[in-house]
């Protein structure tokens, strides 16, 4: 007989549009990677029948373009710090009725701190966070300490005053010297108390209206990290007296606007992008879109036409303005009995608490310059300061060790540790100290040159603050240590020091001894009785407290003894940090409208410039780019550049003979950065006086007027000055462990570039180019490359020369000279030829090539299989089909079969098959819902395929 059968093939589809999960009832609830379908009459399976896929077409938008993959994953917890604010009183935008002011936040009152936070780390998303910055550029900002912003001059016999001189024209109160009378702070603090290479030693006028010598902070483009006071009062009638009082008068000591609470502000920006396939430019644009999502404009000062916009990282900050920022604002807040003694210029009535509230509230934003330096340093101590517990005596300045009240514990020790870390980040504080007498490195190794001396002190030292004036035995312990001296007032002629009549109140940096080699070693480790021990490379165990040595860096220099009269540094003597404006390395800014009260030629006024009281602050223009050349991501415009601009009056038709009215500039809008910048006098600031005239040459009838405007005096020469303000990202929102995973590092970008790390570790006041710095923050500038040199040469008139000379300052002589007669000549103008050069902004540019597939093949699961026979490390599975993300097209990854049969081993009838499409790790995966598998069952049918042939040979047997 002769037997044989044929194999029966069965195809199953399953997919998920057909599927249970996929019904009305349950689709909300279901994962589209999970689906059950059902078998109508059921499918019986034999031992020996053979179970695969056939194909299977997997749904995911996107696939198999240029596209990147991101599945939404969830990569853990992170932890950052934001500047939390708390509104109340809510009040609006408009003035207060018969007032001056309204409220920049639409609130009374605000308190803020920095709190901390847990924030979800996905593949698909992040949550970063920035700081914001001011520059230096001339405009939007004051200098502090200073006593008020006024160009009145109301206060002086310096001029103002009809009655005993001529009343000044208008561009006077743009032109005369800063002075007293204008609010400047004129006295002149001792050089070895601040870091006078921040400032600029200039003639101006003091409390007589006669010339003085003052230091005044340099406007030279350097990046002043924002800072918010922690309680701010924007309508005083709105709150309590006590509440009033306490706003002005936060501690027990005299009236002083840096003794507030402050806090580097931190903002919190959620960027995301939708999990799935999104081509490169499509991330581009999602994230930059959420970099500048702009609020609706929001109207304010009862509807006058003025209005802000508020965008992500561009935002209108309160700030002062020469109304509020007054005079009269000024007596009446420092106006207290408690300061009766000192030679103040104040007023002598009653404080009036509106002006003195609205004077405060100018201070409600600082810009700091080395903002890690002075956050940490106000966790070390409070405003007053600790104090010296032993005296130290000249005789033994070499050898000196400086024995203090603050207890020897891990938290004042990790306090300082982190202070004096910072000080790594500001090398200039170090290396001024080696020059300036401020400490004695130079006698340790006296034939080093500058730069190793320099290189090795930054090694070998840190520094606190020291109150050797105003302080030792007349202190109290709640007098602040350090004062920046306001209102002091100067009748001497003298431009020279000594012209005080009052002692310098600001503290000294007192240098000590650190150990590199030892910074390891904690409380608990040492008491730091040798130079080699010392408890994390700075201090020593004395009865329970702090002690610093001073012999390896030698000792502690001469002139520090003679500052409290007498030959020693006394007993409670104040130490510590100094929260004072001018104390050595806290330099300081205030944010300023840029209103005056008339333009320089007196006819433009600006009818809100006097209720103004907000400036934008931030990056105009951030965004996110795929370079499709080098086909990686980048980052840029994280500053406001400076515009090629225009003058104030540029554009008018037709102006009068002594109006400079150059046209209007057709470049005006274009980013640039300036060198000998030429300010426009569209904004001003009392801090940019004297401002310089502006002189006009010949008549327009006959066009041959020239018009030259000298270089500011505050300004720097040759200097480049490239942004108004812009943001630093301070977290990315992803920790090291899962960076490859993250947002981040599919995108190309190292973890290195947005977190520094080692000895090396700068500042943003370093100059970035497209090779990012080892930087504690990360921002942009203006690329400057050798590319525009050539356009560096200018002539008088501004015009670039397109070559190769070096730019040079210019002598302009109205009557022709010859080389026979120049010589001896007076120049008519002295110029400095304004340079603009049209700039580009650096890029963080990722060091990678994007990740485009993140997981690299799908596990197709079913329950088709009887038993797991895929094993993934301790996690078999019920793997059917390994399919690769290679054949992906037109938004599909499909498999066409050929991977591993499976022989069933027992009988049993499916009604349904339940299909999961997994990750490599096992998890579902993100699919789309027109996902499908086809199933094949091949089933062995035994069957006489020679029916007739076998029914004849068997009828032969019978007979």
């Amino acid at each position: 007989m002769s037997q044989g059968g044929y194999t029966q093939t069965i195809l199953l589809d399953a997919n998920r549009l057909s599927s249970e999960e996929y019904s009305a009832s349950n689709l909300a609830d279901s994962d589209t990677a999970i689906f059950t379908n059902r078998v109508s009459s059921g499918i019986t399976i034999d031992i020996g029948d053979q179970v695969s896929i056939q194909s299977a077409h997997i749904a995911q938008r996107g696939a198999g373009g240029s596209v990147i993959q991101m599945d939404g994953e969830v990569l853990g917890d992170k932890e950052i710090i934001t500047t939390e604010t708390i509104n109340s009183s809510y009040i609006g935008f408009e003035s207060e009725s018969g007032g001056t002011t309204y409220s920049p936040t639409g609130y009374a009152y605000e308190t803020s701190s920095n709190e901390s936070q847990k924030v979800k780390m996905k593949d698909n998303q992040s949550s970063i966070v920035i700081s914001y910055y001011k520059t230096t550029n001339g405009e939007n900002n004051i200098p502090l300490p200073r006593n008020f912003g006024s160009a009145s001059m109301g206060d002086s016999t310096e001029g103002g005053d009809p009655a005993t001189s001529p009343a000044p024209t208008n561009s006077q109160y743009w032109t005369e010297l800063d002075s007293y009378a204008k609010g400047l702070n004129t006295y002149y603090f001792n050089a070895s108390h601040i870091f006078y290479p921040d400032y600029n030693e200039l003639p101006e006028k003091n409390c007589s209206g006669n010339l003085c010598d003052i230091w005044k902070l340099k406007q030279d483009n350097s990046k002043y990290t924002i800072f918010k006071r922690n309680e701010i009062v924007y309508r005083r009638s709105q709150i309590s007296s006590a509440s009033s009082a306490s706003y002005l008068q936060p501690v027990p000591t005299i009236p002083d606007p840096a003794l507030g609470n402050y806090t580097k502000i931190l903002q919190k920006i959620d960027l995301s992008i939708p999990a799935g396939y999104n081509s490169p430019s499509t991330i581009s644009s999602d994230i930059t879109d959420e970099l500048t999502e702009t609020e609706n404009p929001q109207v304010i000062i009862g509807g006058q036409g003025t209005s802000f916009i508020n965008s992500t990282m561009y935002k209108a900050f309160p700030c002062s303005n020469r109304v509020l920022f007054s005079s009269s604002g000024c007596n009446e807040y420092f106006n207290s009995s408690m300061i009766d003694s000192l030679p103040i210029h104040v007023g002598t009535n009653s404080c009036n608490t509106e002006n003195a509230v609205n004077y405060l509230t100018c201070y409600s934003h600082i810009g700091f310059k080395r903002p890690d330096f002075v956050e940490s340093g106000r966790e070390c101590n409070a405003y007053h300061g600790n104090k010296i517990t032993t005296q130290i005596d000249l005789a033994d300045a070499s050898e000196a060790i400086i024995y203090t009240n603050f207890t020897y514990n891990e938290t004042n020790l990790l306090q300082f540790k982190r202070f004096f870390d910072s000080q790594r980040l500001y090398p200039e504080l170090l290396d001024h100290a080696t020059t300036s007498g401020n400490s004695s490195y130079s006698s340790v190794y006296p034939n080093a040159t500058s730069a190793s001396l320099n290189a090795s002190f930054r090694k070998e030292a840190r520094f606190l603050h020291l109150g050797l004036s105003g302080s030792g035995n007349n202190a109290t312990d709640l007098d602040a240590l350090g004062s920046d001296m306001y209102n002091v007032s100067f009748s001497t002629n003298s431009r020279t020091p000594p012209r005080t009549n009052a002692s310098d109140g600001s503290s000294i940096p007192i240098f000590f001894y650190f150990n590199e080699n030892c910074s390891h070693l904690t409380s608990a480790d040492t008491t730091g009785d040798t130079y080699d021990n010392l408890a994390y490379g700075f201090a020593r165990e004395h009865n329970g407290l702090i002690a610093f040595v001073t012999e390896p860096i030698g000792g502690i220099p001469i002139s520090y003894f003679g500052e409290q009269g007498g030959n020693a540094i006394k007993v409670d003597t104040k130490i510590g940090y100094d929260y004072h404006f001018i104390a050595y390395g806290n330099s300081a800014i205030m944010l300023h409208s840029g209103y005056n009260a008339l333009q320089f030629y007196g006819q433009i006024r600006y009818e809100e410039g006097d209720l103004i009281r907000q400036v934008y602050v931030g990056a105009n223009n951030p965004l996110l780019n795929f370079d499709n050349v080098e086909s990686r991501f980048e980052l840029s415009n994280l500053h406001s550049p400076e515009k090629v601009g225009n003058f104030y009056t540029a554009g008018d038709p037709n102006p009068t003979p002594d109006v400079f009215a150059p046209p209007a500039s057709a470049q005006a809008g274009e980013d640039c950065y300036k060198i000998n910048k030429q300010l426009k006098y569209d904004v001003w600031s009392p801090a940019m006086h004297p401002y310089s005239d502006i002189e006009l040459s010949g008549t327009k009838a006959d066009n041959t007027q020239k018009t030259f405007i000298d270089i500011n005096g505050n300004l720097s020469v040759g200097l480049i000055y490239d942004a108004h303000g812009g943001i630093s990202i301070e977290d990315m929102g992803i920790d090291e462990t899962s960076w490859d995973k993250s947002i981040w590092g599919l995108l190309g970008f190292e973890y290195g570039q947005f977190n520094a790390s080692g000895n090396d570790i700068v500042n943003i006041n370093n100059r970035f180019s497209n090779d990012n710095p080892n930087s504690s923050g990360i921002t942009t500038n203006a690329l400057v490359s050798s590319v525009a040199s050539q356009q560096y040469h200018s002539n008088p008139y501004g015009t670039n020369m397109f070559n190769s000379l070096l730019n040079s300052d210019v002598a302009f002589y109205e009557n022709i000279q010859s080389l026979r007669t120049y010589n001896g000549v007076s120049a008519s103008h002295e110029v400095y030829p304004p340079v603009v050069i049209n700039a580009d902004s650096t890029k963080i540019i990722a060091k990678k090539l994007p990740r485009k597939i993140l997981k690299g093949y799908f596990l197709i699961n079913s329950d088709i299989l009887d038993s797991a026979n895929y094993y993934q490390l301790a996690n078999p599975l019920q793997t059917m089909a390994i399919v690769g993300k290679y054949n992906g097209a037109n938004d599909f990854i499909s498999y066409d079969g050929g991977g591993a049969v499976f022989t069933a081993t027992r009988k049993k009838t499916i009604t349904s098959i339940k299909t999961e499409i997994l990750d490599p790790e096992g998890g579902t995966a993100n699919v789309g819902d027109n996902s499908g598998v086809i199933y094949r069952i091949d089933k062995a049918i035994n069957t006489d395929l020679k029916f007739a042939e076998t029914l004849m040979s068997q009828m032969n047997q019978k007979k």
